[in-house]
């Protein structure tokens, strides 16, 4: 059940307690009498909605619509999309009565319209009201105060961000919770309850929707309004501060409260981001040291591991990648913020991989988690690591190069050293493959062995050079025929599909073929000795 509210605002409903005011009259509007009240404003010119502020009580002599008193009308509706919190009216001055019209536009729009006496004098009227305005104003400023005294002293005495949050939900009688950058919460202690009624991902429409101010969140069969306030930490993507109008009404010296306890916290968190800076060097270092062989004992790998805040265990398996571009290289620096992206997707997913760069290569160490039965899933393999790398390389032609699987932490570095080879291969033979794996490049790697040799060369001359003439004199394209043809298993048909000409467009240039070489196609030492000069051609391209 909703509170009462918290603070001793000076409200609508308290101005007929103001002696210059005794004999005003309510006319319409009566659903907000319990706006408070922060300043007054008086009216005579005809465009003072664009200078009214929210919370302001407006009077008028009803001047500026002497000759059109239905104007109110139209007054009003503004007044009240401006967060005008009344507006009191002097008659049988300038006109005799306020019109039926605008008492009804008062009470559709919740807003008091008071009839005020004509002897009011607007200067009195000012004085008194200001005056109680300014004294619940101060005993608010006290209150503040006082909370931002003890939120200080939680953080300055290291307590905790759950203490923090457990003194803010007794201040302001609301549950609260903290939202990170990865839409990962932290609660207050009535929070936490409520927050197991709620789906991960409505979480995310915090940072989505527009603006942050409000919002409305379904807990259960209720609907509980939310304000938002971010924090002000220096990041692209703030911590996010949510007050669920719960328990009690929000008001005034609440928000003020969470306005001050998210600075408060600002500080907190850039001194623990500046902090977990300093330990992202460290695990860095960490991570390019295992990669690269430099760690050679197990309790070594293990104490660093867990200095790092990442404790191994033995039935996980690893496996390395490179990241290989196939147009321009980054740089070392935009090598290194791509890692720190990538490295924070991979977190916010719950993701196993760990990025670095190491010898001028963005790398990764993709941890394949072992369930209850030592068995892995792909669901932190290569493949997986595409959701998120595609959204940050945008435009980019990449590889992501593997080696084997570590199935021993030792054997990391073995795997690293796959995928750089890997990488190197996919790079010489300009392979175009989203992934490719080092256990999967079969005759590559015996290519890539022989790449400069006499023996390959000489084969080239026997094998590859005479299809290369071939096409080039026919102006043709025997040399790729050939090489659907051998992709579709010496399907002719299929050939002509993938190839989208005749089937016996096909039949004719295998012939060709046949015809200019003087080979069996069907024979299949020939084949193989045709698909390896091929193959051997994509090192020469």
């Amino acid at each position: 059940m909703k509170g009462t509210m918290k603070e001793e605002a000076f409200t609508v409903r308290a101005l007929f307690d103001v002696p210059q005011l005794k004999d005003a009259v309510l006319l319409g509007g009566e659903a907000g009498l319990d706006r408070p009240i922060s300043r007054i404003n008086v009216m005579e010119v005809p465009d003072v909605v664009d200078w009214v502020r929210p919370g302001e009580l407006l009077m008028t002599t009803g001047y500026p619509f002497k000759d059109d008193p239905e104007v109110l009308v139209t007054l009003i509706a503004q007044l009240a999309g401006k967060g005008v919190v009344a507006l009191g009216v002097k008659t049988r001055r300038f006109f005799d009565e306020v019109p039926k019209s605008a008492i009804e536009a008062a009470e559709r729009h919740g807003m008091p319209l008071i009839e005020l006496p004509p002897s009011t004098t607007f200067s009195d009227v000012v004085r008194e009201v200001m005056e109680r305005v300014l004294v619940s104003e101060s005993k608010d400023l006290m209150v503040l105060q006082g909370r931002v005294q003890r939120l200080s002293h939680v953080l300055l005495h290291g307590d905790g961000l759950h203490a923090y949050l457990n003194h803010l939900q007794t201040m302001i009688c609301n549950p609260v919770v903290l939202l990170d950058p990865h839409n990962r919460i932290a609660a207050s202690s009535d929070a936490e309850t409520l927050c197991a009624e709620v789906a991960e991902e409505e979480w995310a429409k915090f940072r989505t929707e527009q603006p942050l101010e409000t919002n409305v969140l379904q807990i259960g069969s209720r609907s509980v309004r939310v304000h938002i306030a971010a924090v002000p930490d220096g990041q692209i993507r703030p911590y996010l501060m949510l007050i669920l109008e719960y328990s009690a009404d929000y008001g005034t010296v609440d928000t003020l409260t969470i306005n001050w306890a998210g600075r408060l916290l600002g500080f907190e968190i850039s001194n623990l981001l500046a902090r977990k800076n300093i330990e992202s060097k460290y695990f860095d270092q960490f991570l390019q040291d295992w990669l690269a062989g430099r760690i050679v004992s197990a309790d070594d790998l293990r104490l660093r591991a867990e200095a790092c805040g990442w404790p191994l265990t033995e039935e996980d398996r690893y496996v390395a990648g490179v990241l290989s571009f196939r147009d321009r290289k980054p740089g070392i620096k935009e090598l290194q913020e791509l890692a720190k992206k990538l490295n924070w997707e991979s977190d916010s997913r719950k993701s196993g991989a760990k990025w670095t760069v190491l010898e001028g290569e963005l790398v990764a160490l993709l941890t394949m988690r072992a369930d209850v039965h030592g068995a892995t899933s792909g669901e932190d393999g290569p493949e997986h690591a595409w959701s998120y790398i595609r959204p940050l390389l945008r435009d980019r032609s990449v590889s992501l190069c593997v080696g084997r699987e570590a199935e021993q932490q030792s054997e990391v570095a073995g795997s690293y050293r796959d995928a750089k080879r890997a990488a190197e291969i996919r790079s010489v033979c300009g392979l175009q493959d989203e992934t490719v794996r080092y256990g999967e490049l079969g005759v590559y790697l015996l290519l890539y062995r022989l790449q400069g040799t006499e023996e390959l060369e000489e084969y080239q001359r026997l094998y590859l050079q005479p299809l290369l003439e071939l096409d080039r004199k026919q102006q043709g394209s025997l040399l790729h025929t050939l090489r659907s043809y051998f992709e579709c298993n010496c399907n002719a048909k299929e050939t002509a599909e993938r190839m989208f000409v005749h089937y016996n467009t096909i039949n004719y240039r295998l012939e060709r073929i046949k015809n200019e070489l003087g080979l069996r196609l069907d024979d299949p030492e020939t084949k193989l000795l045709l698909h390896l000069a091929i193959k051997s051609g994509d090192i020469l391209t």
